[in-house]
């Protein structure tokens, strides 16, 4: 999509973002868990004493342990392991902003391709991968937990350039740091609201780069609870023309998210939204012009796309689809008039009545017997052999 709001190189993406180390905690706990797992794999259990060993035992607050992995969806796709007990019944709800530690990487081969300190989101707003979000979510304040991320929750097929392949199996080092109160957009001066906004409208289009419709059409609606709603003043004349400017965008973005889903009802109405306060805007007026036209609406698209050639007469994009569209204009009123054509009774001229085609042989062949019977009696009459000359000498 050309016109979409894009920047994959923004480092407020899930993208790598490696700083010089990760906590010294995590690092520590996590070394001294692979070597208990390898040490752990070298004892032969058996007899009762074994079975109980097998179980997973109780931790107490703040102690490291060793457990067994959890299969959080029944699937395996996506596993935990608490390597660090937290606070008991501090887990964060959706919604909360949440800081967190987190290493990532590959399962094959362990290189790290994913490090973030103090990393503040907000839980359930996909700000990270899939399987960590859900996993933070059955995580205590103080946790660290190891997880095994199927690639479906994490970079999926896509993978993340250039170390994760498409596909790839990923391990996830989280450690749940503290829980925020959830953030009321009301209760942000108009620059943070900005703020906020733009940077999860950013992340809206991330995902949207990567077909993940689902996953950028649920943070956009985010943005827009900071961008405001119809009516809404936020702040002064300036700050309310910005916020403006990223909520029409935002709306715009989404809007080819849901044609992208063949959402074509969604996409009218959401552009609609923008027209509504921008009734010149190119986008919006061509997306429409393209959703009538793929709703079957000829008319009505290009009357659109002809709006939109006012403004701009040099788009090429708008050019191809308004031929495209008075192409099929000109098909639909000569299937039309056929139509009528045959309502009213009306023959093509070309076309006969198996009648007709039946008397037109009967024509042909009695033709054709008088004239054979006339050179038949020319020829008798020319060699004296004609019988009706004998009637002369009576």
């Amino acid at each position: 999509m050309e016109d979409m709001e894009l920047n994959l190189e923004q480092n407020n993406t899930i993208s790598p973002n490696v700083t010089s180390k990760v906590s010294d905690f995590i690092n520590a706990e996590q070394g001294g868990f692979m070597e208990s797992s390898i040490n752990s794999n070298n004892i032969q259990l058996d007899g009762e004493k074994n079975k109980e060993a097998l179980l997973p035992q109780p931790l107490s607050e703040g102690e490291p342990n060793v457990q067994a992995y959890q299969d959080i969806l029944g699937s395996g796709d996506l596993m935990k392991k608490i390597i660090k007990q937290g606070t008991l019944d501090e887990r964060p709800m959706k919604g909360e902003q949440i800081v967190i530690n987190l290493v990532g990487r590959l399962e094959d081969n362990d290189d790290i391709f994913e490090k973030e300190e103090n990393f503040e989101i907000t839980l359930g707003d996909c700000e990270v991968i899939q399987g960590v979000d859900l996993a933070l979510s059955l995580m205590n304040v103080g946790e660290i937990a190891e997880l095994k991320i199927a690639s479906r929750f994490g970079y999926g097929e896509k993978g993340l350039s250039p170390k994760v392949l498409g596909g790839a199996r990923l391990v996830y080092t989280v450690e749940l740091l503290t829980v925020k109160p959830e953030i009321l957009p009301d209760d942000l001066t108009p620059n943070e609201r900005l703020k906020i906004g733009l940077k999860k409208k950013d992340k809206g289009n991330w995902w949207y780069a990567r077909n993940e419709n689902t996953m950028a059409l649920h943070i956009y609606r985010k943005a827009l609870q900071y961008f405001g709603g119809p009516g809404d003043t936020i702040g002064s004349d300036s700050e309310q023309n910005d916020i403006l400017c990223e909520r029409v965008k935002t709306l715009n973005n989404m809007a080819a998210v849901h044609m992208s889903m063949n959402s074509l009802d969604l996409a009218l109405s959401t552009l609609d939204s923008v027209l509504a306060v921008e009734p010149r805007n190119e986008k919006a007026i061509m997306r429409k012009g393209k959703v009538l036209a793929l709703k079957g609406q000829n008319v009505a698209a290009a009357r659109e796309l002809e709006k939109a050639l006012q403004i701009n007469p040099n788009n090429k994009t708008v050019q191809n689809i308004l031929s495209n569209v008075k192409a099929a204009l000109v098909k639909e009123r000569v299937q039309e008039r056929e139509l009528y054509k045959k309502m009213l009774g009306h023959k093509d001229d070309n076309e006969k009545s198996p009648k007709d085609e039946k008397n037109t042989s009967t024509t042909f062949i009695i033709s054709g017997l008088v004239a054979g019977l006339a050179v038949i009696c020319g020829y008798c009459y020319l060699n004296n052999n004609f019988p009706f000359s004998k009637f002369n000498t009576l």
